[in-house]
């Protein structure tokens, strides 16, 4: 009996050795907290990796069959035999308790073997950690430590807009990169007021996953810096400087909508001057965060005039929220005043959206009473340039203007063509009037080289054509935007002016001239505006 027990333990020792577990392997970095390795156990003939899948609940999560073990140089150590003991492509549904348990099976690893990588699920939505220890644990002391948030800091006035070319820089961190991750850098999507210039600002990553970034800037903005389809919101003021951070497990959480990938950030830090304004933004960000869905759900099922009700109800609540929120000192008075034109322009555009759409014309007068009552101010959101740092304001300059562009031209009489052309200082000859006739079908026979006198004619006239032309656009101008919003002779009128003459130079390919200039620039009286597109108008090339 003693010599049988003998070969057993003899038997049994080369199996012990052969197999063992490791629980809580530490990491170094992971893109996303979708996937935990909760053990690992190691035999000669297999690797199993015991894996917690966590995801939102009553959502579902497939697992593809290209799931690798790679090592820091990103070579392929081996690939999955199977998960759960299934095939692959299996469909995981998650219920209120968001997690599920799975094994995956891999060849054996290479005994001098310390870390690997482990990737799947690949494309746009990879899941990948990096550096899954085979020799260490997760302790404490190794998890993420986050910075704990600045003091509450003074409350900024409200920035002195010049509309003068300046910079600001963005800088921060996203803690637990790596970059072994093959994250992509970040980008910053700007579009200039003034020109209607796109820029897209590549924010590269360093190897610890800080960054600093210079911004161009005339004019605050409330923007957001993307990750592939995650993003950072942040407000920045020229010349300032704005620190952001961030864990990487929480930008990247899974997300059924938009707004909850900001309600995951629940450590984003803000330092800087403007911190507490970014913070308060985000909070009131954050109880908005479902409407974009509830906005849809309206926008298709509602009458025009329910929607419109609709619309003036939640943007009235939203109203009595922030002026309770700024009296009981969770808002200071910038974050109000900013808040409430990010509150006007959306509830505008959203009026201006349904009726493009839905191809009708409801005369808005709720809109037309653009004074807004604070208890600190009277605000007029058109008239006031602060309006340039609203998130939702660049989109309602863009619905106006193709508001415009579906305006029918304008149409001319000869008459009227002719006497603006000798207003202007040019005198048209009997064959130039009957040209001209034909042209404007006034008459169905063509004079004798009627091609060649119209040419001659757009030739020596061309400059007063085009003063003829923008001053018919003007008055068009006015009239549509007098019967959206009342008068027009507010700061956004005199900026859709500022835009239209800036577009003007850049289709034309030369400065105008002094003379165009004063005659195109009559109903802009903001003298910022007009510094503004002497600038660009200096930088064009003078013929």
């Amino acid at each position: 009996m003693r010599a049988f027990l003998l070969l057993l333990l003899s038997l049994a020792a080369p199996l012990l050795h052969a197999e063992r577990t490791i629980t809580n392997p530490a990491w170094i970095a992971r893109n996303t907290p979708v996937v935990t390795v909760d053990s690992i156990l190691l035999r000669d003939t297999l690797c199993r990796l015991y894996i917690t899948l966590k995801q939102l609940p009553h959502t579902t999560l497939t697992l593809h069959d290209d799931w690798v073990i790679q090592d820091s140089l990103g070579h392929t150590i081996g690939r999955v035999k199977d998960i759960d003991g299934v095939d692959f492509n299996r469909i995981f549904q998650f219920e209120s308790d968001s997690t599920q348990l799975v094994e995956m099976d891999f060849p054996a690893l290479p005994s001098s073997l310390e870390e690997f990588d482990l990737t799947g699920n690949q494309g746009p939505n990879e899941i990948r950690i990096i550096g899954v220890s085979l020799t260490k644990r997760q302790t404490p002391g190794s998890t993420q430590a986050y910075s704990q948030p600045t003091p509450p800091t003074p409350c900024t006035p409200l920035p002195e807009l010049t509309f003068q070319p300046d910079t600001a820089w963005l800088q921060g961190q996203l803690i637990g990169y790596q970059p072994r991750l093959n994250l992509p850098e970040g980008k910053i999507e700007l579009t200039d007021l003034f020109t209607g210039q796109h820029t897209t600002i590549a924010v590269p990553l360093a190897a610890d996953g800080s960054f600093a970034v210079a911004i161009p800037l005339r004019y605050p903005i409330q923007q957001r810096m993307i990750f592939n389809d995650r993003y950072l919101p942040f407000y920045l003021e020229p010349t300032d400087t704005l620190y952001m951070q961030v864990p990487l497990d929480e930008l990247f959480a899974p997300y059924r909508y938009i707004g909850e990938i900001e309600q995951n950030c629940t450590h984003l830090i803000y330092r800087g001057r403007n911190a507490r304004i970014n913070e308060e933004l985000r909070q009131v960000r954050l109880k908005n965060s479902t409407e974009t869905e509830a906005w849809i759900k309206a926008f298709n099922s509602l009458s025009p005039r329910l929607y419109q009700q609709s619309e003036i109800d939640k943007f009235q609540v939203k109203l009595q929220q922030l002026k309770h929120d700024c009296l009981n000192g969770k808002l200071s008075r910038k974050s109000y005043a900013l808040s409430i034109l990010n509150d006007y322009y959306l509830f505008i555009s959203h009026l201006l959206v349904y009726n493009q759409i839905k191809g009708i014309e409801e005369d808005y007068e709720y809109i037309k009473n653009r004074n807004l009552y604070t208890p600190f101010a009277i605000l007029t959101p058109l008239d006031n340039p602060l309006s340039t740092a609203s998130t939702y304001y660049p989109d309602l300059l863009v619905l106006l203007e193709r508001r415009e562009s579906l305006s029918p031209p304008p149409i001319w009489e000869s008459r009227e063509f002719i006497e603006a052309l000798e207003n202007r200082g040019i005198i048209l000859s009997p064959s130039e009037r009957e040209a001209l006739k034909f042209a404007l079908g006034e008459c169905h026979i063509p004079p004798e080289n009627v091609q060649t006198i119209i040419e001659q004619l757009n030739k020596k006239s061309e400059k007063e054509q085009i003063a003829m032309r923008e001053e018919r656009l003007q008055q068009q101008r006015e009239a549509n935007y007098r019967l959206l919003f009342g008068p027009s002779d507010d700061f956004t009128c005199q900026l859709l002016d500022t835009r239209r003459i800036i577009k003007l130079i850049q289709q034309l390919h030369r400065a105008l001239s002094p003379e165009e200039l004063e005659e195109f620039t009559q109903t802009i009286t903001d003298t910022r505006l007009q510094q503004v597109i002497e600038q660009i108008n200096s930088a064009a090339p003078h013929r």
